[in-house]
């Protein structure tokens, strides 16, 4: 049976999420990836005839389906250098043809390393290959691979591309804008979302007739009008309820609101802003992915401009990593295990008031995916409804006896970045035109809802809403940084109020989202792998695991994008599940339980009793917060043979694993300078061991 798009996108999402984790050998698993490639594209690989292993001139080739592609596999390690492969994956193409038997080379090659993509068209285009994309940009580049499902494929720029070429046009307007002082950054930020909404509305049928495009023409042609008369009146408009004019410009304008128009945004706009936002028009912003969008938008826009344009966004691929374990799953098998009409309604009540929080929502890439997902399920529940009544010989319905809409009002979350808030509304409201137009509803997506439930606030310091999930990112701000990003005084907070010292900044969203939650409720999030590590483990999932909760879905560590260098560790779970969970995953792979380490075991809490024989013979030891504290054997001699004072007090010898592991008299080699819990006063009583600190270590901290 013929595959949808829609069916073979999500089949990739599920595909790149199990396999961007997988560090084996190419031999290992290349069949098996290979297999589950094909069955994303709806084709079975054995009948379609594409042969594993065909010789060919004494070497193998790893498959080759005949007339149509060559696939070259090589293990992961070598995603970065696939070009040195091209060679040998050509050869294999140039000696695929078999013209005794009247059988051309396959149209196609695919060098593949699982988390990159090479495909190639030499007989047509032997310089270059036709496309490359990581593996969990496959979702979003799946026509590339289209002739998988006997298809033609299409090469063209990705939706990231499209969308990113977007944002680029928007974010140049608004900068244009700053430039000339033609209004303050609030103005020019409501303009820029209200411009951004048109755009898609217009492209989507919710703004009759190209209405936005047609004013900036019309500016454009008239330079004696402004756009801050006629845009400006197109947004006031679309902020006002009741009888439209009987005729002009804005006869068929609909009430959108939704809070969006509240501001009117007023903008003169002079001949070149007018042609970079004519520009824009030109994109079929049905393209646009909305949660990409939003994320470059208030990266290059936001508090503080967090990330430059060319910053990565969060891959779909790895938000699932959260939504599928701690929303999707969970619901699947409820509404597959449902065998009568009651159970059905109860669970569509159930599903009506399933609320989902993310308490560092951003630009709301979470919430998006959440609410997108949420709206799928609601329509297997229609069609589980449908199965239940056609089994008992009912009327057919088309609708069903579940005529109500999941809510968009059931997405609520929190950030302190207003910028970030708004984008996230905006991405809301663009998503619930989606999934109508997705899931052919005669649902209204217009006046735009109230998104209030998404509001600007600090998520540690204010109380959260209810709800039924818990998902989202929280910030990897190591602790180290905390006190020059948030300052002493919050420092000194969160170390009275969470009672746990000073860890990552991402520790405090795991202790307050575990909190929250109720009995039975899940909650899944992102976090530094420092969650799995020694003293912010104990603050983190220990905290969790001792407070009733049970990890089920975890990614023990990973790269996360973005500008920032940072391991991540995933952790999805439930607090006090009644009955006990039965199926754990751990890095994509089976296993019969998950402890805090994020290791696969059946004792959940990591940590081992101190063994009280231990007690005053072993501990950790000191751990430097800087390389300016230690001192040379030298140096550390001087100091303490110094007269002014008694140096021996803060400057001690340091003992290292090199020094026990290496040297017979096993004697410390350096010193280092400890001022213990000293305040500054009295450290000020040894003047050169303060002088070193100030010139060595100071600096880094500033």
């Amino acid at each position: 049976m013929r595959v949808t798009g829609e069916e073979i996108k999500r089949r990739l999402v599920d595909f790149a999420r199990k396999w961007s984790l997988y560090e084996g050998s190419e031999r290992a698993e290349a069949q098996t990836f290979l297999n589950e490639l094909f069955d994303c594209y709806g084709a079975d690989r054995q009948e379609v005839g594409a042969l594993f292993e065909d010789a060919q001139q004494g070497r193998f080739l790893d498959l080759i389906w005949p007339r149509r592609c060559i696939v070259e596999m090589k293990r992961p390690s070598e995603a970065k250098r696939l070009e040195a492969h091209r060679e040998q994956a050509l050869s294999y193409w140039r000696n695929a043809a078999d013209s005794a038997h009247n059988v051309p080379a396959p149209r196609f090659v695919v060098l593949c390393a699982f988390r990159r993509f090479e495909i190639w068209e030499p007989g047509a285009y032997p310089t270059e290959p036709r496309a490359q994309f990581d593996l969990v940009e496959l979702p979003d580049r799946m026509d590339a691979l289209m002739f998988l499902a006997a298809r033609e494929p299409v090469f063209v720029a990705s939706q990231e591309a499209v969308t990113r070429q977007a944002v680029s046009l928007m974010t140049g307007l608004y900068h244009q804008l700053g430039d000339r002082l033609a209004a303050s950054p609030d103005v020019r930020r409501n303009f820029l979302l209200q411009a951004v909404w048109c755009l898609f509305a217009e492209d989507l049928g919710q703004l009759e007739g190209h209405l936005f495009t047609r004013i900036v023409d019309q500016l454009i042609k008239s330079p004696q009008r402004s756009s801050a008369d006629d845009l400006g009146q197109l947004f006031h408009w679309l902020n006002r309820r009741g009888p439209r004019p009987p005729g002009g410009l804005y006869a068929e304008t609909r009430y959108v609101n939704g809070g969006l128009f509240e501001d009117p945004a007023e903008v003169h706009l002079n001949k070149d802003d007018l042609l970079v936002l004519r520009l824009a028009c030109e994109y079929d912003w049905r393209k646009v992915e909305p949660h990409i969008f939003g994320s470059l938008l208030q990266g290059t826009l936001g508090r503080e401009a967090q990330h430059a344009l060319g910053a990565h966004y969060t891959h779909e691929v790895d938000i699932q990593k959260v939504i599928k374990p701690s929303i999707v799953a969970p619901w699947h098998e409820r509404i597959d295990a449902a065998q009568t009409h009651d159970a059905v309604r109860g669970l569509q009540h159930e599903l009506m008031n399933y609320v989902v929080l993310d308490p560092a929502c951003g630009s709301g890439n979470f919430l998006y995916t959440a609410y997108r997902e949420l709206r799928r399920i609601e329509r297997r529940l229609h069609h589980r409804e449908r199965e239940i009544r056609l089994a008992e010989g009912r009327k057919h319905s088309e609708q069903g006896a579940l005529a109500a809409f999941f809510p968009l009002t059931n997405i609520v979350g929190l950030d302190i970045d207003a910028f970030a808030v708004a984008l996230a509304r905006v991405t809301l409201w663009m998503g619930h035109k989606l999934a109508v137009d997705e899931l052919d509803l005669d649902e209204a997506t217009l006046p735009l809802a109230d998104l209030s439930g998404l509001r600007v606030a600090d998520a540690l310091r204010v109380s959260w809403p209810a709800a039924s999930v818990i998902v989202g990112n929280p910030p990897f701000h190591g602790d180290r940084n905390l006190r020059g990003l948030l300052g002493d005084d919050y420092v000194a907070w969160l170390k009275q109020e969470f009672g746990c010292g000073v860890k990552d900044h991402c520790v405090y969203w795991f202790r307050r989202a575990h909190d929250h939650l109720r009995p039975g409720q899940r909650a899944g999030l992102v976090g530094t792998n420092s969650i799995s590590q020694n003293r912010a483990r104990s603050a983190s999932l220990n905290y969790i695991v001792e407070n009733g909760g049970v990890i089920t879905d975890a990614v023990s560590t990973q790269p996360w994008p973005g500008e920032a260098v940072v391991e991540v560790a995933i952790a999805n779970w439930i607090k006090q599940p009644d009955p006990l969970p039965e199926h754990f995953v751990l890095d994509e792979q089976a296993v019969d339980g998950i402890d805090t380490a994020l290791r696969a075991s059946t004792l959940p809490i990591a940590d081992v009793p101190v063994l009280s024989a231990n007690k005053g013979k072993a501990f950790q030891g000191v751990i430097p917060r800087g390389d300016g504290f230690v001192l040379t054997r030298d140096e550390g001699a001087q100091l303490r043979a110094r007269s002014d004072a008694d140096y021996q007090a803060v400057v001690r010898p340091y003992l290292g694993g090199k020094d026990i592991a290496s040297t017979v008299g096993q004697q410390p080699s350096r010193f280092i300078v400890d001022f213990g819990v000293r305040p500054l006063e009295d450290a000020m009583r040894f003047p050169a061991a303060l002088e070193i600190v100030r010139m060595r270590v100071k600096p880094a901290r500033d």
